[in-house]
């Protein structure tokens, strides 16, 4: 099965950013590379389950996919938010989620540079809904953000 990586990806909102760039000129930094953007809110969704286990390895049956990133304020998109709390949900590969148990979910924490990463599969779509992952991300002086990553087919 072909692996994916998705780097950088996640910031947090008044943290950070879903690797979304900004288009305008003004956030252009000096070297001509394009700055990160604040990440939008998205639903929560009626299949949020807290105290998903913590591991890195959320789901394994069907294809695989890596998402590495780095959880940043949002005043400067550059400074690291450390021990960032990250709850991560999606459907199986069957398109249901898993209420019963923890399945296709799990808990992460930023290191002390705002990093982190998983393994797990591309969820399919399912009910007219694209594929997609679900984040919520709690650290000490910022406020919640739930959003949601959304996937082209592979």
């Amino acid at each position: 099965m072909k692996r994916k990586k998705f780097l950088k990806f996640l910031g947090i909102v008044p943290f950070v950013s879903i690797d979304s760039k900004c288009r305008s000129q003004e956030e252009v930094n000096d070297t001509g590379e394009e700055q990160i953007c604040k990440t939008d809110r998205d639903a929560e969704g009626p299949f949020y389950k807290a105290n998903a286990p913590q591991r890195s390895i959320i789901e394994t049956e069907g294809t695989a996919l890596t998402i590495e990133g780095k959880v940043l304020k949002g005043a400067d998109c550059k400074t690291p938010v450390a021990n960032a709390i990250i709850d991560v949900w999606h459907c199986r590969n069957n398109g249901e989620y898993d209420m019963q148990g923890y399945k296709g979910r799990a808990q992460l924490q930023t290191d002390a540079k705002g990093n982190y990463s998983f393994t797990t599969i591309f969820p399919p779509p399912y009910s007219g809904r694209p594929r997609h992952i679900h984040f919520k991300i709690r650290a000490a002086g910022f406020n919640e953000l739930t959003t949601q990553l959304y996937l082209n087919s592979h």
